[in-house]
Parts: structure tokens; C-alpha cells; sequence
């Protein structure tokens, strides 16, 4: 009996770190995509909603400096044009929000 109840407070104790190991991973994104939409607004200069290329690679360092997702990379090769044409997905020669949040949902 002793042996079973500790199986189950075992499971139990088990089941809530998983929950709070979720909540974190949760939390964390949460706070990744703020920061990345705090530096996507900072790094938009013209205030017009949507990056051109050198806003795009003012993002791309802030990203870095907070190691956000692949812009360490991506500043490292210097590969900012490739990144940037990637996310274009109109071919407006801009990068909007919403380019980069459905980069990042592709993830």
C-alpha cells in the first residue's frame, strides 16, 4: 500500500512539473515574441509598419544581441539579404509583422 501511494504522489508530483515545464516553454516563447516585436518597432525607422533592408538587418542584430531565434546565425554569415528574401513572401521588398510571425510559426 505504501509502495502504491508513493507511485501515485510520484505521478502526481510528475504530471504538475510537466505542466509547469509546458507553462515555462509557454511563457518563454511568450516573451521571445515580444521582444522580437519590441525590436521589429524599434528597428522600423519610417514607422510605416514593415522593414526594408536595412531595417530588416537593424532587426536581425537586436534579435542577435538577444539570441533570438536564428539571428545569430544570420548575422554571423552575414546572410541578412538571403534571410530577408525569405521573408518576403509578396516580394514587396519589405518584411511586414506578419511575414515574420509566419516565419516563425514555419519553425
Amino acid at each position: 500500500m505504501k509502495l502504491l501511494k508513493s507511485s501515485l504522489v510520484a505521478i502526481a508530483l510528475g504530471s504538475v512539473l510537466a505542466l509547469n515545464g509546458a507553462a515555462s516553454a509557454q511563457e518563454a516563447a511568450d516573451d521571445h515574441r515580444s521582444v522580437a516585436e519590441a525590436n521589429f518597432q524599434a528597428a522600423d525607422a519610417d514607422g510605416n509598419g514593415a522593414l526594408d533592408r536595412s531595417e530588416f538587418k537593424a532587426f536581425i542584430n537586436a534579435n542577435a544581441e538577444k539570441d533570438l531565434g536564428r539571428a545569430k546565425q544570420i548575422r554571423r554569415f552575414k546572410a541578412y539579404g538571403r534571410a530577408f528574401s525569405r521573408l518576403d513572401e509578396d516580394g514587396n521588398n519589405s518584411v511586414s509583422w506578419a511575414e515574420v510571425q509566419a516565419a516563425q510559426a514555419g519553425e
